[in-house]
């Protein structure tokens, strides 16, 4: 059985990896990975030289659905899910990272990575229900990845933008 560490680390690793090949592609740019720490979790290099930290945390629905998809539950069906609820989660969410963001001691911008993990909500959810996503102006960007719908495809969204 692996570690809680060990599977945060790897879910990190793949959202970080997922990012970094739709922010290429989408810009052009070729982000590299300069190091993996803790705060933020990531520190990123564009071709210009310039480094970014990224600060990656995954958004389930609760934490049974967590449970579910990590395979750490015997449950089969979760229940109704409410669209609602799930943008209230990414707002307490949103407002718990901005907490985090004032222990760190950078010198460079630090962004936020969210990975949707939900297999019910997808980019679309989101986009529509854009106005009442709480917004946390202290990140530089809060980049959020997610599929959509019967689109197998991770797209690639600056929730501070409109």
């Amino acid at each position: 059985m692996r570690s809680h560490d060990d599977e945060k680390s790897a879910l990190e690793e793949a959202a970080i990896h997922i990012f970094i090949d739709l922010y290429s592609f989408n810009r052009q740019d070729d982000l590299k990975v300069v190091e993996k720490q803790e705060c933020p979790d990531y520190i990123l290099k564009n071709k210009k030289e310039e480094l970014i930290g990224i600060e990656v945390t995954h958004l389930f629905y609760d934490a049974e659905e967590a449970k579910m998809l990590l395979g750490r539950s015997y449950k089969e069906l979760h229940g109704l899910e409410d669209s609602t609820n799930y943008i209230k989660n990414l707002n307490k969410l949103l407002k718990q990272k901005e907490k985090k963001i004032d222990k760190y001691d950078a010198v460079y911008p630090i962004a936020l990575l969210i990975r949707n993990a939900s297999p019910v909500y997808g980019m679309s959810d989101f986009l529509k229900n854009k106005s009442a996503i709480y917004k946390p102006e202290k990140y530089s960007h809060i980049w959020f990845v997610s599929k959509d719908g019967n689109n197998n495809e991770w797209l690639l969204k600056d929730l501070l933008t409109d």
